[in-house]
């Protein structure tokens, strides 16, 4: 069964080559010869799919994911190839085979390694980040790291940040774009320092109707229970979610349509995503020894920390 499912995806592949332009047919070439990205470049871009837009046996050359691959791809068109996205791929199936926070934490240690093993090879290259809705929650969380010197890279290698829907927003030090600012706060936990050395690289793109990144005050203290179910796996606090929606009942409804805001970023909005990481490319560092990298107990992951319990009376 194996072996014809090899043999099937090669005829494709060969079908699709030969229809190819001569670039797209090296780039399927490439991808089969070597999945994972193994030749420096000036600048990678870590592009980070959000929640159920990826899996972790896909190979980090295939551009995958809605609104990042087309950040991405824009770029590296704009660039001429002189900033090389590569594509976190991890166990994105958060809320049904494992909870939204161990599907977080496994994503961030995949961009974390993806990150560190580059600068090994191609101690030269510098990079930029862009994630989208539970991709942008790993990049807020690699950001914040890096930017108070504990990440995978020095600070001073990242170029640039843009963060879609990113459930950690506030005010983190960055800049805003599409209708949010710093007054609006995101799903998750706020990150303690922000984003440190890197706020003024970072471009934070979100709805001001998007309660992923910008969730009502209301609502903030029930966002815990979501994060521990697990439906594939039996982990689904029914009694907890009873109660949110006994208790916020005249929203529930509202605030359930309003998430379809966040499937909503296009055009403009990602033009411009693009472009402030096309404008913040900086010129490679001098050649200079590099610091070693950060103990990897040093660095942190975060998990959404449980929200505060509701205050007596409300």
């Amino acid at each position: 069964m194996w072996k014809k499912f090899v043999a099937a995806a090669a005829a494709a592949v060969g079908l699709a080559a030969a229809c190819a332009t001569p670039a797209q047919a090296q780039d399927l070439r490439s991808l089969i010869e070597s999945p994972n990205v193994n030749k420096c470049s000036e600048e990678f871009l870590i592009t980070i799919p959000g929640g159920g837009n990826t899996a972790s046996f896909l190979p980090e050359k295939a551009p995958i994911g809605p609104k990042v691959t087309e950040v991405a791809t824009r770029v590296h068109g704009a660039t001429r190839g002189k900033i090389q996205p590569v594509w976190i791929t991890y166990a994105a199936r958060p809320f049904t085979l494992y909870s939204y926070n161990d599907s977080s934490n496994k994503g961030y240690w995949e961009a974390s390694g993806t990150m560190r093993r580059l600068a090994s090879i191609c101690p030269k290259a510098t990079f930029s980040i862009t994630g989208y809705s539970e991709g942008a929650d790993i990049g807020a969380k690699l950001i914040n790291n890096i930017g108070h010197g504990r990440g995978p890279v020095p600070a001073k290698k990242v170029n640039s940040a843009v963060l879609i829907s990113n459930p950690h927003l506030a005010d983190n030090g960055g800049s805003f774009a599409a209708g949010a600012t710093r007054d609006d706060r995101g799903a998750l936990e706020e990150l303690k320092g922000g984003y440190g050395e890197l706020g003024s690289r970072v471009l934070d793109v979100c709805r001001k109707d998007d309660p992923i990144c910008a969730l009502p005050a209301e609502w903030r203290n029930h966002v815990n229970p979501f994060l521990r179910m697990a439906a594939l796996r039996g982990q689904v606090p029914m009694t907890e979610f009873a109660a949110i929606v006994a208790k916020r009942s005249p929203t529930t409804l509202p605030l359930l349509f309003s998430v379809y805001n966040h499937t909503q970023y296009g055009g403009r909005m990602l033009e411009d995503s693009a472009q402030w990481i096309i404008s913040r490319k900086a010129p490679i560092r001098e050649d200079r020894p590099q610091p070693r990298a950060e103990h990897p107990s040093q660095e942190q992951a975060p998990a959404p920390a449980p929200a505060p319990a509701p205050r007596p009376g409300r």
